[in-house]
C-alpha cells in the first residue's frame, strides 16, 4: 500500500515536470505541422499553375463538392469565362486545361477544409477524454484565429484577381503567405512546448543577439519572397550572379523609376521585380554570413547536442535555400519552374522551422501548465 502510494506521488511528480501530454495529443500536433506544410507546398503549386483565380466563388461547404459531370463543368467553366483572367489570357483554354487548373485551387481549398476537420475531430475528442487543459487551449485558439485570418486573406487574394487585374495581387499574396507563415511558427513553437516543455534555455547571452538578428532578416526575407512570387520577378532576371549584365540594375539607379505608381502597378514595368529580386538575393547573402556566424560562435562553445543538431539543420538549410533559389531563377525562362518554385517556397518552411528550432533553445520560456492528472506520455 505504502509502496503503491510512493508510485503514484512519483508519476504525479514526473508529470509535474514535463511531458505531461497523451502521446496522441503530441503526434496531432506534428500532424497539424505537416498539414500546413502542404497546404503551403500546394498553395505553390497552384500559384505557379495559374490555377488561383479558377474557381470565382467562395463556398465553404457546398464547395467541396468537385464537379462531377459534364453540365457541372461547363456551369464552372462559364463562371470563369465571365473573369479577366479569361478574357485577358487564357480565352484559348480548352476544357481540359481548365479541368487541370480547377484541380489544383479545388485540391488547395479542400486541403484547408480537411486541416479544420482534423483539427476539430482531435480537439473535441481530447477534450472529452481530458487530454487538454487551459495552457494548452488558449495556444491552441491563437492557432485557430491566425488560420482563419490566413483563409480570410486567401478569399480576399483570390477577388482582387476577379475585378480588374486577371492575375493575384502580390500584395495580398504576400499577406495570405505570411499569414501562413505565422500560423506554422506560432503552431511549431507550441510543439516544442508540448515535446520538450523542459529543454534547458542555453544560458550564454553572446548567442542571443546572433539568433535574433537572424530570426528579424529571415522574417524580412519570407516577406521579400512571397512579393518576388507574386510579382514573378524572377522572369524579368532570369540570371545570376549579375542581373542582365549588372551588379545593381539600371532601371534602380534612376530616380525617376522611385514612383508610387510603380510599386503599385508593379505588373507595368520592370521596377518592383529588379528591386525586390535585388532586395531577395542580398538578404540570401546576409542570411549565409549570420548562420555562419551563429553557428562559429556555437561550436566553439560548450552546447548540448540539440542546440548542435539545430545549428547544422540552420545551416545545411540555409545553403540549400540559396542553391533553389539560383536554380529557380536561372530556370526562369517564359515561365517559373513548378519543381523549383515549390520545392523553394517548401524549404521556406523548413528554414524557418530549423531557426526557430535553434531559438527555442535560447528562448524556452515557462513551460505550458501540465494537467491535472497523469496521462500517458507513450
Amino acid at each position: 500500500m505504502e509502496r503503491g502510494r510512493k508510485d503514484e506521488i512519483s508519476a504525479h511528480t514526473n508529470a509535474r515536470q514535463g511531458g505531461t501530454y497523451h502521446a496522441a495529443v503530441r503526434w496531432w500536433l506534428v500532424a497539424g505541422l505537416i498539414l500546413v506544410l502542404g497546404q503551403v507546398v500546394i498553395g505553390g503549386i497552384t500559384r505557379l499553375t495559374e490555377s488561383g483565380l479558377s474557381i470565382t466563388e467562395w463556398k465553404p461547404l457546398s464547395g467541396a463538392v468537385y464537379p462531377g459531370s459534364e453540365a457541372e463543368w461547363q456551369l464552372e467553366f462559364d463562371k470563369y469565362q465571365d473573369s479577366p483572367q479569361y478574357e485577358m489570357i487564357f480565352a484559348d483554354i480548352s476544357m481540359e486545361d481548365f479541368k487541370f487548373i480547377y484541380f489544383w485551387e479545388w485540391f488547395h481549398r479542400q486541403w484547408a477544409r480537411m486541416m479544420g476537420l482534423v483539427f476539430a475531430i482531435g480537439f473535441a475528442f481530447f477534450s472529452y477524454k481530458g487530454w487538454l487543459n487551459k495552457a494548452l487551449n488558449k495556444r491552441l485558439g491563437v492557432v485557430v484565429l491566425l488560420a482563419a485570418l490566413a483563409a480570410s486573406f486567401g478569399w480576399i487574394m483570390v477577388a482582387s484577381g476577379l475585378i480588374e487585374r486577371p492575375w493575384v495581387n502580390a500584395y495580398k499574396l504576400t499577406m495570405h503567405l505570411s499569414i501562413a507563415f505565422c500560423v506554422f511558427a506560432y503552431l511549431l513553437w507550441t510543439t516544442f512546448k508540448v515535446w520538450q516543455p523542459n529543454i534547458a534555455g542555453f544560458p550564454h547571452q553572446k548567442l542571443k543577439s546572433p539568433v535574433r538578428v537572424l530570426l528579424i532578416v529571415l522574417v524580412i526575407q519570407l516577406i521579400l519572397g512571397g512579393i518576388m512570387s507574386g510579382a514573378k520577378a524572377a522572369l524579368v532576371y532570369p540570371d545570376w550572379p549579375d542581373m542582365a549584365g549588372s551588379f545593381l540594375p539600371d532601371v534602380l539607379l534612376k530616380s525617376s523609376n522611385w514612383t508610387v505608381e510603380n510599386f503599385v502597378e508593379y505588373d507595368q514595368g520592370p521596377f518592383l521585380s529588379a528591386l525586390v529580386q535585388f532586395l531577395h538575393r542580398m538578404t540570401a547573402y546576409s542570411l549565409i554570413i549570420i548562420g555562419l556566424w551563429v553557428s562559429i560562435r556555437s561550436f566553439s562553445q560548450s552546447i548540448s547536442n540539440s542546440f548542435r543538431w539545430a545549428n547544422i539543420l540552420l545551416i545545411s538549410m540555409l545553403g540549400i535555400q540559396v542553391i533553389l533559389g539560383i536554380a529557380t531563377v536561372i530556370n526562369s525562362v517564359g515561365e517559373v519552374p513548378v519543381d523549383l518554385g515549390v520545392a523553394h517556397q517548401g524549404g521556406a518552411v523548413f528554414l524557418l522551422g530549423f531557426a526557430l528550432y535553434a531559438a527555442y533553445h535560447l528562448w524556452p520560456g515557462q513551460p505550458l501548465r501540465p494537467v491535472e492528472k497523469v496521462v500517458d506520455n507513450g
